[in-house]
């Protein structure tokens, strides 16, 4: 008679799993939340210390969800003294990755808010002492709040992986006056507020090997310098998202100019309003561009003493958006796929002496992707692209109602 098996094993009840080599466990349990991971303590001796030698270790507070009475509420203070658990009870082992998911959005506080800045620099400062390369923070907050990153972490000689991102809304994050990251190769940072772009310029040239590069909602204080500077010979991919939030704020923007220049970029995705000034420059190697700029409206902007330098009459914009939508796409020449927007389609066809320009042909562009209102000032841009890409094989068009 067969016996029943028991536990994660064969058919003739043999525990095989238990068997494989902590190396090759570690691997499935990284994949888990570490609550759950911290459970196979149970399932036999074997397993007991397995969780506490955990090179990856993931934490999101959604895993501290109850629901009572009809209502579910994160136990944010749970989940904070879990962490702090797992950071004393575990080994002196190294740390691959450290990603905490932190929300607060569900959590109602009784009697006092969790200081959250002081649970993730302890955290962070942890991480980074454990030689950690991949740490990854996300905070779902509406509390007003100023996230001071410890100097130790924009000095790790370790860190290849760094992701920042608050949500829904901004809130400050204040940098070190010195900062070396080595090894970095993927920067991330989302909604955050920096007070001195010059620091936002110091991080991002702080990192010579960076490869990815993805700032989303990001703005800065207004200064003499509002100049955004990214110089990097090792870049390959820039992500900039900065629609629907940053010229709405009246004491802060994304930056004067956006200067960029990087020979080997093969691929660049922006989101933007056509009221910020861009700079582009050796973008030799650009193989993929997606680019969505956007015309802002009166209910887009807010502006203070600080910020009337964008200020625009519509008479201006008229002259100005067009030159700088031919000012971008000569720059953007060398790529091999391209999307543009309706807005850009649009505001293209409006640049003066469309059909008789002649800027670099895209002697390379093979995949064209157009969003359009099919109006004729637009097919006469679409007639344009056309002319100038004499290698493309492959047009996609979608239609949009014009507004």
């Amino acid at each position: 008679m067969r016996r029943k098996s028991t536990g994660p094993s064969s058919n003739d009840g043999e525990d095989r799993i238990s068997r494989l080599p902590n190396a090759l466990i570690h691997h499935i349990l990284s994949f888990m939340d570490m609550k759950y991971v911290v459970q196979t303590s149970v399932l036999s001796k074997r397993w007991i210390d397995v969780w506490t030698t955990m090179s990856t270790l993931n934490f999101n507070s959604y895993q501290f969800l109850t629901r009572e009475n009809g209502v579910s509420e994160i136990q944010i203070g749970s989940f904070a003294n879990f962490i702090n658990e797992i950071f004393i009870l575990r080994g002196d082992s190294s740390i691959n990755k450290f990603h905490v998911d932190w929300n607060e959005e569900t959590h109602k506080p009784r009697t006092h808010t969790i200081p959250i800045s002081n649970h993730m620099n302890t955290w962070i400062i942890a991480a980074v002492r454990h030689a950690v390369q991949d740490l990854s923070v996300q905070i779902r907050s509406r509390a007003s709040m100023i996230l001071r990153l410890p100097h130790c972490l924009l000095n790790s000689q370790s860190l290849t992986k760094l992701v920042l991102k608050h949500q829904p809304n901004y809130t400050k994050i204040s940098l070190p006056n010195s900062m070396s990251l080595p090894r970095l190769k993927l920067l991330s940072l989302s909604m955050f507020y920096v007070e001195e772009v010059k620091l936002l310029n110091e991080l991002i040239s702080s990192c010579p090997v960076l490869e990815s590069l993805i700032l989303a909602n990001i703005s800065v204080g207004m200064g003499d310098d509002v100049n955004l500077n990214i110089e990097s010979r090792d870049l390959k991919h820039f992500y900039l998202h900065s629609k629907g939030r940053g010229i709405n704020h009246p004491r802060h923007t994304m930056a004067k100019v956006i200067k960029l220049s990087t020979p080997n970029l093969t691929s660049l995705i922006c989101h933007d309003y056509m009221i910020q000034e861009y700079f582009l420059e050796n973008l030799s190697s650009l193989v993929t561009a997606k680019i969505k700029m956007t015309k802002e409206n009166d209910r887009d902007l807010s502006y203070g003493d600080e910020l009337s330098y964008l200020e625009r009459s519509e008479e201006e914009k008229e002259d100005l958006y067009p030159k700088r939508m031919m000012k971008m796409l000569r720059a953007l020449h060398n790529m091999e796929k391209l999307t543009l927007s309706a807005s850009f389609v649009q505001v293209l066809s409006k640049a003066p002496g469309l059909t008789q320009c002649q800027p670099p042909q895209f002697h390379s562009l093979q995949w064209l992707k157009l969003t359009t209102c099919l109006t004729r000032g637009c097919l006469a841009a679409i007639t344009y692209l056309l002319k100038i890409s004499p290698k493309l094989e492959s047009l996609i068009l979608m239609s949009k109602e014009c507004q």
